[in-house]
């Protein structure tokens, strides 16, 4: 049985506490291959800083096996 597609949406720019905050690409290598990510931050260089604390303290939170709408009712 085939599954049903989802997407995860990501908005190009957002604003947190009046700022925005614009959508980001990182790319990285694994033995499994060449995968990319996501973040969101105010600037390039923000996005930097941002990369650098995800590579330092990121952990593993689990598998997302559904997509919906977040921070809506």
């Amino acid at each position: 049985m085939r599954q049903k597609r989802q997407e995860v949406t990501l908005e190009l720019t957002t604003e947190v506490n009046g700022a925005q905050w614009h959508l980001f690409g990182f790319s990285y290598s694994t033995p499994d291959g060449q995968f990319s990510g996501y973040l969101h931050a105010t600037s390039p260089e923000h996005a930097s800083y941002m990369l650098e604390e995800l590579k330092a303290t990121a952990v593993l939170d689990g598998q997302i096996i559904e997509t919906g709408t977040c921070g809506e009712p």
